[in-house]
């Protein structure tokens, strides 16, 4: 396929256009210009450009109770794309995005050992088959590719983020010349926040608790809409908070699947498949990991509520949604019983933006660094680092 043409260079006014849009989704040109306190001309000539550019496009007229017909505008999938890349240790999931967040293309590299001295040329290879899932105009809009992982395995992907003098090119820098475009390296929680804040089905605004419950532990805080801290570091460290009185145990300890997982695989059941059917024949196994994982996240969620106006808690994972909304019920009570929450009154949510947020977010961020504003939130710092 051809190879991708470089991005429009947009005026921050353009922008903030943009993120309008990609937040409420169509608007007319009036209630463009009265979000964005500009003058009915200005955004005239501002939405010219971006239709010019194919970053929007007009929809079907309507008629309110007066005036003129109008004309909404609304961003064009078509406009960009780009590309999202998730390892983890079992697994490194790949997808094409368009403008809107629509996945158009995606696969899956299962593999055994993520530090495996193949793995970065394999990931490579994966990737490089991914655009013939999508037509060739549309991915010479490509803009960037995004590449997501815990914080230890992003510095294994790339060695520059652990030592500064890597013994190999890293697979951003890899990424970059085989595809020409720049290499966003992220958090995989950072990436699920982002996800959450640009696609998710409630945009995420104010403070909220991101809690990420897999075979590690991660918890996200998102800060008044936005995201604070270098995108390889996550951006909360509850999951480090000591629990008192346990000696050295810390919330992720408790939280985390990881020691359900061999329990169960101990007692000879398959934890994915006990997974799927919500514990049915380990229920004993599960109900003493979910006690002591929701005295941690009680904790943890009371120590963050005793310094912050928390409104949201959101809770993601690898656990089947009626396990969650379960397990959320089953937090909620013990924040309800306990002391410290009587300064907690904030929704407790399991209502994320789906399957594999950090791969989606991922494939968000390159998007985000081209197109995003950071006036109103869901944005991407200017300052952060890249690893590309």
């Amino acid at each position: 396929m051809d190879k991708p043409v470089r991005p429009p260079v947009l005026r921050t006014s353009e922008k903030v256009l943009l993120h309008l849009l990609r937040l409420r989704g169509a608007l007319s040109k009036a209630e463009l210009a009265r979000l964005s306190n500009m003058s009915a001309q200005g955004v005239s000539i501002i939405v010219e450009r971006l239709l010019d550019l194919d970053l929007v496009q007009k929809g079907e007229k309507t008629r309110g109770r007066v005036g003129q017909p109008s004309t909404p505008i609304a961003l064009n999938p078509e406009g960009a794309v780009s590309m999202g890349v998730l390892v983890t240790p079992g697994e490194a999931r790949f997808a094409l995005i368009d403008f809107h967040g629509a996945i158009r293309a995606e696969t899956t590299l299962p593999h055994d050992d993520p530090r495996h001295p193949s793995l970065i040329q394999t990931v490579l290879d994966t990737a490089a088959g991914l655009p013939q899932g999508i037509s060739s105009p549309l991915w010479r809009r490509c803009v960037g590719i995004g590449l997501s992982a815990g914080e230890a395995l992003l510095g294994h992907l790339d060695p520059r983020g652990a030592s500064g003098r890597p013994a190999r090119p890293s697979l951003a820098t890899r990424m970059t010349d085989r595809f020409g475009l720049p290499v966003h390296g992220i958090n995989d929680i950072r990436a699920a926040c982002i996800a959450e804040m640009t696609m998710g089905a409630e945009i995420v605004q104010g403070t909220v608790l991101y809690l990420d419950i897999g075979l590690s532990f991660g918890a996200g805080l998102i800060l008044e809409g936005r995201l604070i801290g270098p995108e390889a570091k996550l951006s909360s460290r509850l999951h480090g908070l000591v629990l008192p009185g346990s000696g050295a145990a810390s919330v992720g300890d408790r939280v985390s699947l990881y020691p359900l997982a061999e329990a169960v695989e101990a007692a000879g059941f398959d934890f994915a498949d006990q997974i799927e059917i919500g514990f049915a024949d380990t229920r004993s196994l599960f109900e003493t990991w979910q006690t002591e994982a929701v005295e941690a996240l009680a904790t943890a969620i009371g120590a963050a509520a005793a310094t912050l106006i928390v409104d949201r808690v959101l809770l993601a994972g690898i656990l089947s949604r009626s396990t969650l909304d379960a397990f959320a019920a089953h937090l909620r009570r013990s924040l309800d019983a306990s002391r410290a929450p009587r300064r907690f009154a904030s929704e407790i949510s399991t209502d994320t933006v789906g399957p594999y947020p950090q791969m989606r977010g991922a494939a968000m961020v390159p998007l985000l660094k081209v197109f995003g504003t950071d006036e109103g939130g869901a944005t991407i710092r200017p300052d952060h680092r890249d690893v590309a």
